[in-house]
């Protein structure tokens, strides 16, 4: 697992890209309940061209166990299978291997789901026509009001194309990275919340409105809770992850940068829960 932004190399970010835009592709007929989400969406929700995100290694991806029930000309894990896709012990995860520049890159591709509906609460997993996403807590908010997204670039065995697809809007993304925070220890969780908060267009008033403005839900409560945990002072495990992944090493540079992640989430935090 990767720990710092060095970690996150070209040819395996790009990769990753490309995968997702095969995805894209693949499932467009199931378009309408797949909804993206990980640590790809703040690349895509923001503009790049003034501080760049990293990127991301891996592909998640939420079906929607309420919408997509019918099959079409050809299931999910058939159109899956067909392209090279290969399913893992977990029944929810699945690996594309492809060159880039004579290199093999392997990607995992996770295929999550909502908690609410559908299987009962003591299985891990969804049924999602012949595929069993896991269950993830907070996916169910990725699926109230995505935004439609068109990525552009290389398919996994060359050819430059597009593809359109849902993104999960950024309070679902923030409270699923927090949720993210809780369950494991992976740098790069609370990374994608620092830059969300950074880079948020029109600043931390526009950010709290967006929050103020989605559809009210427990989640949403328990998300900023688990904020406030992990942001409770700057050196809290979020500032120090932060830091951490950025692989800063100057002690004053590192201490501006946890101070600012720990004011910017209790900035939030005090105009949402006070």
């Amino acid at each position: 697992m990767a720990t710092t932004k060095n970690e996150y190399d070209r040819l395996l970010v790009e990769a990753a890209h490309r995968v997702l835009l095969e995805v894209a592709r693949l499932l467009y007929d199931y378009r309408d309940g797949i909804v993206l989400v990980g640590g790809s969406v703040p690349g895509l929700l923001f503009d790049q061209g003034v501080s760049e995100h990293i990127g991301t290694i891996d592909v998640d991806v939420a079906l929607d166990q309420n919408t997509i029930q019918e099959v079409g000309y050809r299931s999910i894990m058939q159109l899956l299978s067909k392209r090279g896709y290969i399913q893992g012990d977990q029944p929810f995860i699945f690996y594309r291997t492809l060159q880039i520049d004579n290199q093999e890159i392997t990607v995992e591709v996770d295929f999550l789901a909502g908690e609410y509906g559908g299987t009962s609460k003591k299985h891990r997993t969804q049924i999602v026509q012949d595929m069993h996403p896991r269950k993830a807590r907070a996916c169910d908010l990725a699926f109230h009001n995505p935004i439609q997204i068109t990525i552009e670039g290389t398919l996994p065995e060359g050819g430059k194309d597009r593809a359109s697809i849902q993104v999960a809007s950024i309070v679902p993304f923030l409270v699923m990275k927090a949720q993210a925070l809780n369950s494991r220890l992976k740098e790069k969780d609370a990374y994608d919340i620092y830059y969300c908060l950074t880079k948020f267009p029109d600043g931390m008033d526009a950010l709290i409105e967006a929050f103020r403005t989605f559809p009210a839900h427990p989640l949403i409560q328990e998300g900023l809770a688990i904020l406030s945990e992990k942001f409770s002072a700057s050196d809290s495990v979020g500032p120090v992850f932060v830091t951490n992944f950025l692989d800063e090493n100057d002690p004053d540079t590192r201490a501006q940068i946890q101070r600012d992640a720990f004011e910017r989430v209790q900035y939030l935090l005090k105009a949402l829960l006070t």
